[in-house]
């Protein structure tokens, strides 16, 4: 079944314990029906390192609002975008983007096809 990230654009400011409560009663939901591949909540973009040409800079790149990621599975687009749907993101000021996986890589598991160049497919 075809895999879809779901990137996760958080609110202003930091979640609620309420917040945090709606998002980890989601993410039982999806791992519950089967479609939750994978999982990530980042940390605070003030810890994080932009590396670019210049080389590495303290603080958040584009991407500061990026809270997290999951990997779902679904038939297609618009069963993947029903899913995302009722991410809690979404009432909280937030927003999700849902977009198709190409390929991948995992250790232990390999590649599928479609993986990025220079990644070796089954």
């Amino acid at each position: 079944m075809p895999h879809f990230v779901v990137l996760i654009h958080g609110g202003p400011g930091e979640a609620s314990p309420e917040e945090l409560a709606a998002h980890d009663r989601h993410a039982s939901e999806l791992i519950d029906s089967g479609v939750l591949v994978a999982a990530f909540a980042f940390g605070p973009a003030a810890e994080s390192v932009r590396i670019d040409g210049d080389g590495p800079s303290s603080g958040p790149g584009v991407t500061a609002a990026l809270d997290g990621i999951g990997v779902i599975e679904a038939p297609d687009l618009d069963a993947a975008v029903a899913i995302a749907r009722r991410n809690p993101a979404t009432e909280h000021g937030g927003f999700v983007e849902v977009r198709p996986v190409a390929g991948s890589w995992t250790r232990g598991g390999g590649a599928t096809a479609g993986s990025a160049p220079g990644v070796p497919t089954p």
